[in-house]
């Protein structure tokens, strides 16, 4: 059977690593007769923000088959316009690409990284039609041993070259991040499907243990969703640098940032510390997010335009119940004790109790504000709003508990996922706002209306401590020890005074980073940015800072002198006593307590 060509066909070509530039070459054999529009995405999946992509496009000028330049005109921020011609018509345009992020596209001496929302314009009305994508070998010879790492299709034995790729449409091209440059590709196998981890930007890990620990984690997500895989290849392709975090996840790939050092050494083989856990949690989420969100997905954003905000109420259905998994997993599958989940779960309930914002936004609002409230955060977030990853990871948590509790532990929440993915995702239907209200009232016959009414469209405080006790784990509060103490163990050298905010280091005193309502630092004046110098006349330091405060007897009143722009001010401060707002979680009842952890 003789193959049709594609009729769009793009190239991708690195122009400059000094000047950060791609550039792109798109012939189009049949545009429309009355002149044809091109647009790029004003957003990427999985990031609720606009971010105007076309921003970064420098220049696009467009020629027939002649090679006679055509006129182009702009129609607003993201579309452009070309004068009518027969075909083909070729389009070329550049792009500064220097956005060092998960959701961007990255050019530099050692890698060229890109998401197809920032790089490919999509023709308007051909968005169906099948595409081919030649991605060019640079010119360069320095970087002539550079590698490809992308799961757009191409045959098998030509991965990781340069060349001819393939796309069944424009949707499926912009899901598939590209990475050009010198990488290291670690291949593993979980239930029959093939990985890569690709590691990027220079490390000095032990890939090995990396590649076992996600051979435990892909497998157990496998398993736990049961039937044929969605995907039979995926990459987990990870940009290192000194410091940095992020994920974004894709049809059959993420796209990670992460901080070299806190991936595990030689060094490291009996030792799980806290950065190379958060990176296996990083790992299991974006995984997780291969059914649940890519393809099982709230309705508003089945199938959504990007050209603008598209509003749900349901991410907390998805990141929330994402970011419950993505620890619950590690346990699971072997790689953490339930000593060290227990102290996850206290630092994310630490976490929602220090957030004044949870008194003030429910977690749907939340949700239908990502984009001009979570994406957008600044000083004041923590006093008004709530994280639908956050608190939606601690609703999935309540709702595990109260369905084992009611089902006397025949159900759990892994059922309402299955079923999410049984009966919308596997058979491509987009979720409703009451799709979780559904699956547990008709699929395990259980009421938990009361509990998500309260959970989801209010305010009040979620019986998460109470259900714990329930399944034998034991909740106490402190004070916190330092500003920068997370929780999820007890305080030894806590404090006795409450300060209210949080702060950094400066050359001399420390700078007010955010300060928490209705506490000690918000109610004596102080503002973010302000620093402090001394309290009480004597100097302060993040070192001296804790001491300084437990000095003091509560009620004692004292001054506080600040450099507020660059402006010396004294502010009266009151004592008062520190808010027991630090979570430790412990096991009182192993045998209620496996229950909830070790059943599956």
């Amino acid at each position: 059977m003789q193959t049709i060509a594609p009729l769009l066909n793009y190239q991708v070509k690195l122009t400059s690593t000094t000047g950060h530039l791609l550039t792109v070459s798109l012939t189009i054999e049949d545009p429309a007769t009355e002149g044809q529009a091109l647009s790029l995405p004003a957003w990427i999946p999985g990031s609720y923000m606009v971010r105007d992509f076309a921003k970064n496009i420098i220049w696009l000028k467009a020629s027939n088959k002649h090679n006679k330049e055509l006129k182009v005109i702009k129609l607003d921020k993201q579309r452009w316009q070309v004068a009518p011609c027969e075909g083909p018509l070729s389009i070329e345009y550049q792009i500064y690409a220097f956005d060092l992020s998960v959701r961007g596209a990255y050019v530099n001496d050692e890698m060229a990284f890109f998401n197809g929302t920032n790089v490919f314009l999509a023709v308007e009305g051909q968005t169906q039609q099948p595409i081919s994508v030649t991605l060019e070998k640079p010119n360069d010879k320095v970087l002539s041993h550079w590698k490809v790492a992308t799961t757009l299709d191409n045959e098998p034995n030509s991965r990781h070259k340069f060349g001819e790729y393939t796309a069944i449409d424009y949707d499926n091209l912009i899901d598939h991040p590209v990475l050009f440059g010198e990488f290291d590709i670690i291949p593993f196998k979980a239930s029959g499907v093939e990985f890569e981890l690709v590691l990027a930007g220079g490390h000095q890990a032990d890939t090995d243990r990396i590649a076992s620990d996600l051979t435990k984690i892909c497998d157990h997500h496998l398993k736990f969703f049961n039937g044929p895989s969605p995907v039979s290849r995926y990459l987990f392709i990870t940009l290192l640098t000194d410091n940095a975090f992020g994920g974004l996840e894709h049809i059959s790939s993420t796209a990670l940032m992460y901080s070299r050092k806190d991936l595990p050494s030689l060094s490291d083989k009996n030792s799980m510390t806290e950065g190379y856990q958060v990176f296996l949690s990083l790992c299991s989420h974006e995984f997780f997010h291969t059914w649940h969100v890519k393809r099982t997905k709230p309705i508003e954003l089945f199938d959504a335009l990007l050209d603008s905000e598209k509003y749900t109420e349901q991410l907390w259905i998805y990141e929330g119940f994402t970011s419950y998994y993505d620890d619950l997993s590690l346990l699971k599958a072997g790689l953490i004790t339930q000593e060290a989940y227990l102290k996850v779960v206290a630092q994310n309930l630490t976490r929602l109790l220090r957030n004044k914002g949870r008194l003030k936004q429910s977690i749907t609002e939340s949700s239908f504000d990502a984009w001009t409230k979570f994406y957008k955060q600044d000083e004041g977030s923590i006093n008004h709003i709530v994280s639908y990853y956050n608190k939606g990871a601690v609703v999935a948590l309540c709702l595990d508990l109260i369905i084992r509790k009611q089902s006397s532990n025949i159900y759990s929440l892994d059922h309402v996922l299955k079923e999410l993915w049984t009966q919308y995702g596997q058979v491509n239907q987009p979720t409703e706002p009451n799709c979780v209200h559904q699956i547990i009232e008709k699929s395990l016959g259980l009421d938990v209306s009361a509990f998500l009414n309260l959970a989801l469209y209010s305010t009040e405080e979620l019986p998460t401590l109470e259900l714990l006790n329930q399944f034998g784990v034991n909740v106490e509060k402190f004070s916190r020890n330092s500003l920068q103490d997370k929780g999820g163990m007890p305080s030894d050298a806590p404090f006795i005074i409450e300060f209210g905010a949080m702060a950094k280091q400066r050359d001399i005193g420390i700078e007010l980073t955010q300060v928490t309502e209705h506490t000690a630092a918000y109610d004596s004046g102080l503002q973010v940015g302000d620093v402090l110098i001394a309290v009480d006349k004597w100097q302060i330091s993040m070192g001296n800072l804790k001491s300084q405060l437990n000095n003091l007897v509560l009620g004692q009143k004292v001054t506080l002198s600040i450099l507020r722009d660059k402006k010396l001010k004294q502010l009266d401060f009151v004592a008062q006593a520190a808010a027991m707002d630090t979570l430790a979680l412990s096991i009182a009842e192993q045998a209620l307590c496996d229950t909830w952890l070790l059943s599956r």
